[in-house]
């Protein structure tokens, strides 16, 4: 059996709403991606196999349990089905386990029938009348030899398409003896069927992307894109209706193929979490039966397997069949018929086939627990011995005798006739009749209408009839249309049209059909036909549609409106039919279209500028291919010769008109103009930014200019005076040089930055569009403007100076401070800290003192415009105990311990008195009223400016304390060389 074959099936609609449909397009097509997930809860379907076939023995139970494997890896999107698209369903399969009578049963029934190979449209019900299971509680498959349908036709451009199905589901009718669903393959095809049984639509509907609520319109499921066809290849990507985010998806998605519901083929693999959700709410509802009672496990524990075959599979009345117990692990065995015990206890039984009808035999098989039980069932239908069977090649045509003449070819396959009669009908006024008594039919139908055939077929007296096959014979003859696609002037007094005749019949519109043009709807009797009665060139062949071309000669130009009649020959007064070609309707003959005349405009059709403003002119023609396009005249435009061109406003007051004319390439033409006007609208405004000393004597000033217009420039040669007070002034003085802008600048403001003389006032006034010599109120109108009372700007003249924080302060010996230089009146650039002893840095903006000794800094700190100022700060230290006086030091100017001083914490209000003498007593230093730690008031170990000798030294040191006290110190000292 194959494994993995995909049906190519669809719902019953009625195919005959399909004849007017277009040929399926092949379209590049995507998968829809959503995340793999699982639905929690499985909910368990338990499912019947009904094996018919000529040699039902050949499919074995492992292949039927092997599909159900497959089926549940499908449901469970695992093993040969995993991906990265569809979901988990939640949905599992069985075979029943329990039988409809309580006992053991494998969940597969075998039936040996010419049924297996049946007409879908004549004999499913006859296929489902020989075994089916309660449909309420149990899933069934009918699996067959072959099925025999055409569920699409399509008749395209004169030839016909046709689709078959290999195998059908139902959900219409859940419970009914017919529900369930039939197939000649398991694989991804039972996977799609079973969807269909579960409620599923196809992910299409043929020509239809309604998707207005996705709930309902298309297969009724959100997350499947709207598709119009059905999946050509799972690797094919297409994209059918572009109407995906009418219903949430954020952008149009390419149509599912690998869903099981798209028909793409075997390589299907998924279904979405909406279908998931959608199959478990059916299951939950309509088919709730299906979950009940738990019928996937066996009813009893003993390894009992019931069933049986027969010797003759298609009885008539009369004969005797043959039961023989095919079943094993039982030793006692019940038959029953129509479920009346009937024989002994035996593995065969014979049954005499008396009267014609339905007769269900059943096998109970058990051991010494009767209730432990397995059965098997079988139905014998008992007839006379005459099955009349047929199918037709094709199941929809077009016939018409004189206009187009098919045929269908009605295949008898009957069971043991020897004669037959074929009955037909039809909703024409066809009563039924016996149209051929030859074993097979093929008829030609003249009449289009919905016919009915059906067999009779017999043996002597023994007879029996079909069901009534039911089809559409169309009517073939022409049914034509015609459509604008383009109208073009041509020549200025003609128009060129290119039209599409339709043939929505089945036969051929021929050659030569006329075609007539209107300058008015000829149906209300005022119309002009235009020139000759056009005669297409070519046939038309049935559903289909041709383009052709032609040049009709108006007489005059400014035609805007024109009409088309298809088969129309011409004549005055107006009336269809009027040739010798037969349509099936004449109603949809007339097509207009307006609005064709070439015609050019200009955008915009007017516009004012400003001086320096571009605007964009884009001149519009249509219809037509446009041979040239000339602007005139050409002055301020980027181009003459072309639709598109750039006008740039002069700087400069005027008006000007452009005109457009353009010329298609069949020679028509016609023109428009612009009126654009420019007034003066300069206004120029000057703000100082900033201004900073330069230097001993000027000043350096930064400043912006803006013009106040849309598209404002900065022209150059625009000056900007500066003065000392307001120059409307008597007192003003200019702060020369005057400045003057060295380039035309595009923007509509600019920075500039200008040296002048120093202001005494302590202020600057800027004046632009000022050369100097006139005051603020008249500037020197280098530039013309439309204003004057905002040209000036001015701005107070802060001082550059520095100051050291924190100021003159008292530290710890040895102690660090930070000193931060606070600038104003502009930036330093660079810094120098003197002295440079003890400091972390002498050329920063902050630097670390860490002092020995009391100090004074000083810091000169500079612009970028040499302008320097200077700040200083006086550093007092104090050591940690009252009084410190060193015993030694080294005045080899080495930097450390060169002087000898006294340190004092800062109880020490004043050295009175500090004194040093050498050893006889000689006086070598002496200050008074001096400061402690402060080496300027200490001993450098020289003596009448020659460096002392190396030894000891007395010292007295008379302190005058805080508290007012007073202390003589003395000591010695030895100085080290």
């Amino acid at each position: 059996m194959k494994h993995l074959v995909r049906v190519e099936h669809i719902f019953r609609a009625e195919r005959f709403f399909f004849r007017r449909l277009c040929p399926l397009l092949f379209v590049t097509l995507v998968s829809l991606s959503s995340h793999a997930q699982t639905l929690s809860g499985n909910l368990v379907v338990p499912i019947v196999f009904h094996i018919v076939s000529q040699n039902p023995a050949a499919i074995t139970d492992q292949q039927i349990a092997d599909a159900v494997t497959d089926l549940n890896n499908a449901f469970a999107h695992n093993g040969p089905y995993a991906g990265p698209d569809g979901v988990n369903t939640g949905i599992r399969f069985c075979l029943a386990k329990t039988g409809p009578d309580g006992g053991n049963t494998t969940g597969i029934t075998r039936t040996q029938s010419v049924l297996a190979n049946f007409d879908r449209d004549l004999e499913n019900g006859r296929l489902k009348n020989l075994v089916s299971w309660d449909a309420r509680a149990y899933c069934n498959i009918w699996l067959v030899d072959g099925v025999k349908d055409e569920y699409l036709a399509q008749f395209a451009c004169g030839n016909w398409s046709r689709r078959h199905d290999i195998g059908y589901g139902s959900f219409d009718s859940p419970g009914d003896s017919l529900d369930g669903i039939v197939t000649k393959e398991t694989g991804s095809s039972l996977a799609s069927l079973m969807g269909t049984y579960l409620g599923l639509k196809y992910t299409f509907v043929l020509g239809n992307c309604a998707n207005s609520n996705c709930n309902s319109d298309g297969d009724g499921v959100c997350d499947t894109p709207p598709a119009s066809v059905p999946g050509s290849s799972c690797n094919a990507w297409q994209n059918s209706c572009i109407t995906d985010t009418v219903s949430g998806f954020t952008t149009d998605m390419h149509d599912l193929t690998s869903n099981f519901m798209s028909l793409s083929g075997p390589c299907t693999s998924s279904f979405t979490a909406g279908q998931a959700a959608k199959m478990r709410g059916n299951l939950n509802t309509m088919r709730n039966g299906l979950l009940l009672n738990n019928k996937c496990d066996a009813p009893c524990g003993e390894n009992i397997v019931a069933g049986f075959t027969r010797d003759n599979w298609m009885p008539k009345t009369g004969d005797q069949v043959q039961f023989t117990s095919t079943s094993t692990g039982g030793t006692n065995y019940q038959w029953t018929v129509n479920d009346v015990v009937v024989g002994g206890n035996s593995p065969t039984y014979s049954l005499n086939c008396n009267t014609p009808g339905k007769i269900k035999v059943s096998l109970k098989v058990y051991n010494s627990n009767a209730s432990c039980f397995a059965s098997y069932s079988d139905f014998v239908i008992v007839n006379c011995g005459v099955m009349a069977r047929f199918y037709p090649n094709v199941r929809q045509i077009a016939s018409k005798e004189n206009i187009m003449t098919d045929s269908i070819l009605f295949t008898n396959r009957s069971v043991n006739a020897s004669s037959s009669q074929w009955w037909m009908s039809n909703n024409q006024g066809m009563d039924p009749q016996v149209v051929s008594t030859s074993f097979s039919l093929n008829y030609t139908f003249k009449t289009p209408g919905y016919y009915s055939v059906w067999l009779v077929a017999a043996n002597g007296s023994c007879t029996d009839t079909s069901e009534k096959f039911n089809f559409p014979v169309y009517d073939p003859t022409v049914d034509g249309t015609v459509s604008f696609n383009s109208v073009e002037c041509y020549q200025q007094t003609k128009v060129k049209v290119s039209i599409s005749v339709c043939n929505n019949g089945y036969t051929f519109a021929p050659a030569g059909t006329p075609v007539s043009f209107y300058d008015s709807d000829p149906r209300n009797g005022k119309a002009n036909r235009l020139s000759p009665v056009y005669l297409i060139p070519d046939s038309v062949a049935g559903k289909c549609c041709a383009t052709f071309t032609t040049i009709i000669d108006v007489g005059r130009s400014g035609l805007n409106q024109i009409y088309a009649v298809f088969n129309d020959n011409g004549s005055v007064p107006f009336s269809l039919p009027n040739t010798k070609l037969p349509e099936w309707s004449f109603s949809n003959n007339v097509n207009s279209v307006s609005d064709f005349r070439f015609h050019v405009t200009v955008s915009p059709d007017s516009a004012t500028l400003q001086p320096g403003d571009t605007v964009q002119l884009i001149a519009t023609a249509g219809p037509g291919t446009i041979s040239s396009y000339s602007w005139s005249d050409a002055g301020d435009l980027s181009c003459t010769g072309c639709d598109t061109t750039v006008f740039t406003a002069a700087h400069k007051v005027y008006s000007t008109t452009k005109k457009m004319i353009a010329t298609t390439s069949n020679g028509c033409v016609d023109s428009a103009v612009t009126i654009l006007q420019i007034p003066s609208v300069d206004d120029y405004q000057v703000t100082v930014d900033s201004i900073e000393c330069a230097g001993s004597d000027s000043l350096h000033a930064t400043f912006t200019i803006c013009n106040h217009f849309s598209k404002g420039s900065i022209p150059m040669g625009l000056t900007v005076s500066f003065y000392d007070t307001d120059p409307d002034g008597p007192d003003a003085h200019l702060l020369g040089p005057v400045f003057s802008t060295p380039l035309a600048s595009p923007v509509k403001c600019s920075s500039f930055e200008w040296f002048f003389k120093r202001s005494a006032t302590g202020k600057v006034f800027a004046v632009v569009n000022n050369d100097g010599r006139n005051n603020a109120a008249l500037p020197g109108l280098v530039f013309d403007e439309n204003r004057y009372d905002n040209n000036t700007d001015t701005m107070s003249v802060i001082p550059f100076t520095v100051t050291v924080s924190p100021s003159d302060t008292i530290i710890s010996r040895l102690t660090s401070v930070r000193l931060n230089a606070q600038i104003s009146g502009g930036q330093a650039s660079t810094f120098q800290w003197e002295p440079v002893e003890n400091l972390s840095c002498s050329d920063c903006a902050s630097p670390v003192a860490t002092p020995a000794a009391n100090v004074d800094y000083r810091l000169t700190v500079q612009n970028k415009y040499a302008c320097m100022t200077t700040g200083t700060v006086v550093i007092k230290t104090f050591s940690g105990g009252r009084v410190n006086i060193p015993n030694g030091f080294t005045p080899n100017n080495d930097g450390h311990d060169d002087v000898f001083y006294v340190l004092g914490s800062a109880e020490v209000k004043l050295l009175k008195d500090f004194s040093v003498f050498n050893r006889w007593g000689q006086k070598v230093f002496q200050v008074t009223n001096a400061e402690a730690n402060d080496p300027r008031f200490g001993w450098n170990g020289y003596l009448n400016g020659k460096p002392a000798e190396t030894g000891t030294y007395v010292y007295f040191v008379t302190i005058a304390f805080s508290d007012g006290s007073t202390q003589l110190f003395k000591g010695t000292v030895t100085l080290i060389r």
